[in-house]
């Protein structure tokens, strides 16, 4: 099978490890400078790590993915799966701020969409009111809509920003009944995707994190259907920390919840 991975890295012709081995420092270097994060920096894989990633005999471990993601683009499920049959877009060096101006514009455009956002959330004050709701609602549908064809660096603040606004309205007690249970269902979808996000991060303890609040707030939307979504999503999380015994549990647990669902 030939992986997305190695398509990109066939396009890039970064075939020789020598070739790229010092690019994959380089974006190492970037995001260790980007997220703090020290250890990142010296991070480069031996030539024969980087020969089982290519013919997709080994997964990259946890700094190895983050940095991976961050360059090319695409979630660590996308990269070692199968390349799609259509010419894959080019998302060269994504650390990269590329055109200044058009990287000012985009930047003043998201803060206007975030003042935009909290003046809809900040101005219906004693109740929850519709336009509210359905701003996160439309937050959500977008969101999932996009997580599987844009990549991650494009949609995670603005997944971070959702999942936020969603705890925020729960906790505010401002919500009816009807309401609370739709925001328990968004609140349930987005940390779905949060923990789906930390996961093709590497970072499996955040991403269980995130997946038992999802939890939480699917057992609080009374969904055995989105239950058994999130335990499916558990199984794989546990199973890749290298959690065997756990990823079971969740997997049964999950059929459980919704026999039907675990037959199609």
């Amino acid at each position: 099978m030939t992986t997305l991975f190695r398509r990109l890295v066939d396009e890039r012709e970064l075939r020789d490890p020598r070739a790229f081995l010092p690019r994959f420092a380089e974006q190492a270097r970037q995001l260790a400078q980007r997220d703090g994060d020290v250890r990142l920096a010296g991070l480069e894989p031996a030539a024969s790590t980087f020969e089982a990633w290519y013919y997709g005999q080994r997964l990259p471990n946890r700094d190895a993915r983050r940095v991976l993601v961050a360059w090319l683009g695409h979630s660590i499920d996308k990269l070692f799966g199968p390349a799609p049959q259509t010419a894959v877009t080019p998302q060269d060096d994504a650390l990269d701020c590329g055109d200044a101006d058009l990287h000012d514009m985009r930047k003043g455009a998201a803060m206007a969409a975030r003042r935009a956002r909290d003046f809809a959330l900040g101005t219906e004050q004693g109740q929850l009111g519709d336009e509210t709701l359905g701003y996160l609602q439309d937050e959500v549908r977008r969101i999932t809509a996009e997580y599987p064809r844009k990549p991650l660096p494009a949609l995670f603040d603005d997944l971070v920003a959702a999942q936020e606004d969603a705890f925020r309205l729960i906790a505010g007690g401002r919500a009816r009944p009807s309401q609370l249970q739709q925001l328990y269902l968004l609140s349930t979808l987005l940390s779905w995707h949060m923990a789906k996000a930390c996961h093709d991060l590497g970072d499996g303890s955040s991403a269980m994190m995130h997946a038992r609040a999802a939890g939480v707030s699917a057992e609080k939307a009374e969904h055995p259907a989105l239950e058994a979504m999130v335990h499916g999503l558990k199984s794989l999380i546990a199973y890749w920390s290298g959690y065997s015994a756990d990823a079971i549990f969740h997997a049964r647990r999950g059929a459980a919840e919704h026999p039907h669902l675990a037959e199609r």
